[in-house]
Formats: structure tokens, sequence, C-alpha cells
């Protein structure tokens, strides 16, 4: 398939741009670790500490709002050159432009720009949030964000390009982050990329009382002694198993795709009435009216 331009791609796909992307408090946490490392567990058990609002997957697929936007940084990170003088590509600047009104970040978006959104806010906690069995972590995967490790030619792809939200779900996600993420492909490299992922977050050397190690089965008390909280009376959130994050993905997405299809009659209708005037014309040309 050939690719469509990026300036053609966001005139044709474009979506409304965040209201503001000025910052409102400081970024406060960065959890770093890779999708279904209890991702969803944290986000929530973050605000009920007080860290609200903490950016997670759910927010960038329901609605897929902000998936423009993170194209565009990761454009920037792949395809530009290095600035003179500085460590990383980005900027907080750049990720206020998702990020503005959220005082954490989590899940795949985190992972991708771990780097990036370490050096870019100096002053936030670092999570490192893992899952202790690799084999456990890697089936949780497949059967959910493996979603996106695939971009095939089905009646699914069809209806991206006739819906703004659906055709960025599979712009970023299937042909850009996960890809990329994963070096090519989640099923053949997850597992190594994961391994990788941690062992390069923890090289960075940073302080103790700047970055954590921690896995659910942790639960509260190293994480509120980490973020200077009180431990809550509530046992810690549970989880989000597949079957859950399906059900979740498949409702919000129904409507992505009522979307496509009722703009897929629109623009066949439009299409047929164009082809019927058209060959109305051609045989009025032919047949011109006796004189």
């Amino acid at each position: 398939m050939i690719p469509i331009p990026d300036p053609v791609i966001h005139y044709l796909y474009g979506l409304p741009p965040p209201t503001s992307n000025k910052r409102k408090e400081p970024m406060q946490v960065l959890a770093v670790g890779i999708s279904r490392s209890g991702t969803d567990s944290l986000r929530n058990a973050l605000h009920i500490l007080g860290f609200e609002h903490t950016h997670h997957g759910f927010d960038t697929i329901l609605p897929p709002s902000s998936l423009e936007g993170i194209y565009r940084l990761l454009q920037k990170k792949y395809n530009t050159e290095p600035i003179a003088g500085q460590s990383s590509k980005l900027t907080a600047e750049d990720f206020d432009t998702i990020l503005s009104d959220c005082v954490g970040v989590s899940d795949l978006m985190a992972a991708e720009f771990a780097l990036e959104l370490i050096a870019a806010y100096p002053n936030a906690k670092v999570i490192l949030n893992t899952r202790r069995d690799l084999e456990s972590w890697y089936s949780s995967m497949q059967q959910t964000m493996g979603y996106f490790d695939k971009n095939p030619i089905d009646w699914d792809w069809f209806k991206s390009w006739f819906s703004a939200d659906l055709f960025w779900i599979r712009q970023t996600m299937c042909r850009t982050m996960m890809p990329r993420f994963f070096r090519g492909s989640f099923h053949s490299n997850g597992k190594w990329v994961y391994e990788q992922h941690i062992a390069l977050v923890k090289g960075l050397g940073l302080s103790k009382d700047r970055l954590i190690e921690w896995s659910v089965e942790d639960g509260w008390e190293p994480l509120c002694e980490f973020l200077g909280k009180s431990i809550p009376q509530q046992e810690f959130p549970d989880g989000n198993p597949p079957k859950a994050w399906a059900e979740r993905i498949s409702n919000t997405m129904k409507t992505h795709h009522e979307r496509a299809i009722r703009n897929m009659l629109v623009f066949g209708a439009c299409l047929i009435g164009t082809l019927v005037a058209s060959v109305g014309a051609y045989l009025r040309y032919l047949s011109p009216p006796e004189q």
C-alpha cells in the first residue's frame, strides 16, 4: 500500500485540537511500565491517592481524541533530527499538548516515551511497574493489546478510512506505536522488548527517592512510602482482566463503527448519484435531440 503523506493525513482526518495545552499543575508521577503490568489498577490507585488525573491508554482509545497528537509525538521522536544541545527531541511543551490536564501518565504511552518523559519532567516520581510472571504478561498482552499488533486488510481496515476516530486508532496504534515499540512485531519480540525496557529504565541510575520498581502484588505500602502518602483504608484496586478489557473496548468502538458505516453509505450514495448523472449526461451527448 502506498503511504499517504502526513500533511494529507492530518488534512483529511484531523480531529479537534485540545482546548488548552497550558499545564495547570506540575507533572508528578510517571508510571513507565508496559501495558498489562497493572497499569489500570495503578492508575486507579494513584487517583485514590490524589494524583488525578493520571493519563492511561483508555484516555486515548475511549475516545481517541489524543491519538492524532500522540502520532505527531511519534513522528517527531523517530523521524526528526536531534536537537543540538538537548538529550531528547521531545520537551515538556510537546507532551503537554496531550498531558496538560494530567499530573500522572501510565500505560503504553508512558512506556513508549519513558526516557523522553523522565527527561522532560525531572521532578516527577518514576514508577517502573512490572509483572513478575513474564509468560502471564505475554499471554495477557496477546489477548488485549495484541489486537493493535495487526493491521490486516479486512472489514475493520476498510471502515477505518471512513471515520477519523477509527483511522487514528489504526494509524497511531497499529501502524506506528505497536510496531515501533515492539521492533516490528509484538508476537515475535514482545518478551525480549519487555525485559530490555525494564533494564533500560533501571539503567538510567535514578536515585531511590525518584525511582521505584513495583508490581501489583506489592500493594499499597511501598507505593505510598515512595510517594509520601498515607496508606488508604480500602483494598488495592482490582485489575483489568482481558475479558473486561475487550468488552470495554468493544462497547465504545461500537459508536465509531456505526459512524463509519453511516459515512460509507453517504459516500456510496453520492458516488452512485454522480455516476448516474455522468452516464446520463454521456448518453445525452451521444444522442442529441433531433432538430
